[in-house]
């Protein structure tokens, strides 16, 4: 006997299962590519020039001491030049010109390049050595352990005098090397010949 259902029943629906949704996963941040670093800009300036952080500069008075001690040659490229442009005004040969050049440049390069050569100086008394740094285009350092000096004299001339400089000069043992360290006011001179002195007394002594 089959069984009838009954109407009276409520009908239960049929669940639809939802679709769970994709979680979307964390995507890893993207690589930031490492700065390039700046490559170091070269410097025309005696600060920036090889060597320069770490040395003491000679006194700024050396620079119109090397004026007044270069007006007679000064003097003399300026006649030159005069000289030549005269015989080309006279003569109507004006390649004569041409001859006063040289002298131009020579003059000029002293007058413009002097404050800078003199910056460009430098010197620094570490325990154990002396270095002394010069030029512009063609830079010279110079490092002289306590051990090997022989001599040390300080120099002046009228010109330094005028301006309160000196000038020491250190030789090394043999003499192998000579080297000059102008436009020192006369004490810091006088105490750099007195500190190479006493160190290169206690190295001869430790060895």
């Amino acid at each position: 006997m089959s069984s009838t259902p009954d109407p009276a029943a409520p009908t239960v629906p049929a669940m639809a299962s939802d679709p769970v949704p994709d979680t979307p996963r964390a995507s890893a941040p993207p690589a930031v590519p490492d700065a390039a670093e700046p490559s170091p800009a070269l410097s025309d300036d005696p600060a920036e020039l090889l060597g320069a952080g770490a040395l003491r500069p000679v006194s700024t008075s050396l620079i119109p001491a090397r004026y007044v001690a270069g007006i007679v040659g000064d003097v003399i490229w300026a006649l030159m030049i005069a000289g030549a442009i005269t015989a080309a005004a006279l003569t109507g040969m004006w390649w004569l010109a041409a001859l006063g050049l040289l002298p131009l440049l020579i003059l000029l390069q002293h007058l413009l390049l002097t404050p800078r050569r003199v910056r460009a100086i430098g010197y620094l008394d570490a325990e154990e050595d002396l270095t002394i740094a010069s030029g512009i285009m063609f830079r010279s350092i110079q490092t002289i352990p306590y051990g090997r000096v022989q001599s040390v004299k300080i120099d002046e001339g009228p010109v330094d005098r005028r301006y309160g400089l000196a000038k020491l000069t250190v030789s090394t043992a043999n003499g192998a090397s000579t080297v000059v360290l102008p436009g020192l006011p006369k004490a810091e001179a006088e105490r750099l010949r007195a500190l190479l002195t006493a160190r290169g007394i206690e190295t001869m002594a430790a060895l």
